[in-house]
């Protein structure tokens, strides 16, 4: 499936306005183009999103400014600052956009406070609240996790790998347009399916964005959030995390899978071309190396921490899905093997008593076959052979 090609139908500049609006223009018609083909399934999401609430695109302009402008507000203020401007609709007053425009310019799960269905087929659904600015709304969907100071428990991170939860743990692959569902991991009776991140030419393009910016001001989520992006550190960690689970290099069948998902599912054709990270090099000794226990999976990855952990139990000690694994995962109950015990131990001493009382009678027959005298009391058996 191309996702560009839908794309194609409607207008290049029309649509390449939002890119420039999100993002800032591009240099030249080239830049624009190469950016426009590396957005392609990202513009088409924005564009069902758009269409699915009927949103005017002069209202998820002004809203885009809005949020470049002033990060740092309040959502009650930017919306009195919406109804102040006449040319505004009265349609966006309430600020259904304000939500909608989370969820196309930073793929992030909003739910609107009249609707908390609205907004996506999305996982985790937070609410934008009236007393939260922007900047504190991402950071409380995307929070920091501090790593565990004594948990250092053996951690292997090959574990992660597509191949590896899908021959071991039975764990398929799905795929999320929001970036506030990635690596969540849900599990039901016979099924368990990781969902992943699917715009990679979004989290690209943003980093681009950054990586021309000066680099001492995009280092802090609200200068980020005024060049249109999440922060650079959140962003570079998605990358690293979709690394992990399609390995570059080492690992043929993750690459496989991978293949077979952007053919059959129509994922980011990008993926194919790498993730490209660490172009800047490494800041700290340990970045340039894997973790290898729990704490240092936290310090190296604050912000997927969480759902890298829980996944890793999961491949580590598999929840059973087929019958035979539930029936044998139901008496691994502690009262359950205490009962096993004792009954082995009855049935162990049963034997035991047959075998001595066999023993016995062997002892018997082999006397009274010794004396040969069936006057004998305890040989009279033998009177009538």
């Amino acid at each position: 499936m191309d996702t560009a090609a839908p794309i194609e139908l409607r207008s290049f500049v029309r649509t390449s306005s939002i890119v420039d609006e999100v993002w800032g223009p591009s240099p030249n018609a080239d830049v624009a183009r190469a950016r426009f083909d590396t957005l392609a399934s990202f513009l088409l999401h924005f564009e069902e999103e758009k269409e699915f609430e009927q949103a005017r695109e002069d209202d998820i302009i002004a809203t885009i400014r809005a949020f470049r402008q002033y990060p740092g507000k309040r959502k009650s203020e930017l919306r009195i600052d919406s109804e102040s401007v006449p040319a505004r609709s009265s349609s966006s007053s309430d600020g259904p956009n304000f939500d909608l425009v989370v969820r196309c310019m930073f793929l992030t799960a909003c739910s609107t406070p009249r609707s908390p269905t609205m907004g996506g087929h999305s996982i985790f659904r937070p609410r934008w609240k009236e007393s939260e600015s922007l900047e504190r709304y991402l950071a409380r969907v995307f929070p920091v996790t501090r790593a565990p100071q004594q948990d250092l428990t053996s951690f292997r991170l090959q574990k992660l790998s597509a191949s590896y939860l899908g021959s071991f743990a039975c764990v398929r692959i799905g795929w999320t347009d929001k970036l506030s569902d990635h690596l969540i991991l849900l599990k039901g009776e016979g099924w368990k399916i990781l969902y992943l991140f699917r715009h990679l030419g979004f989290l690209k393009v943003s980093l681009d964005v950054l990586g021309d910016a000066d680099e001492d001001t995009a280092q802090t989520p609200l200068e980020a959030l005024k060049l249109g992006c999440l922060p650079p550190s959140l962003l570079k960690e998605t990358l690293m995390t979709l690394a992990i689970i399609f390995p570059v290099v080492g690992d043929n069948a993750s690459r496989g899978i991978l293949e077979r998902e952007v053919e059959k599912n129509g994922v980011d054709k990008h993926f194919l071309e790498g993730f490209h990270l660490d172009s800047r090099g490494h800041e700290w000794p340990s970045d340039a190396l894997d973790p290898s226990d729990i704490r240092s999976l936290y310090q190296k990855y604050p912000y997927w921490a969480d759902r890298l952990y829980d996944l890793w139990r999961e491949a580590d000690n598999p929840t059973p899905t087929t019958r035979i694994e539930r029936w044998t995962e139901a008496r691994r109950h502690p009262r359950f093997s205490y009962w096993c015990t004792v009954i082995s131990i009855l049935i162990a001493i049963s034997f035991g008593v047959f075998a001595i009382a066999l023993s016995a009678i062997q002892v018997w027959i082999s006397w009274c076959t010794w004396v040969d005298d069936p006057t004998v009391p305890q040989c009279q058996y033998k009177k009538g052979s």
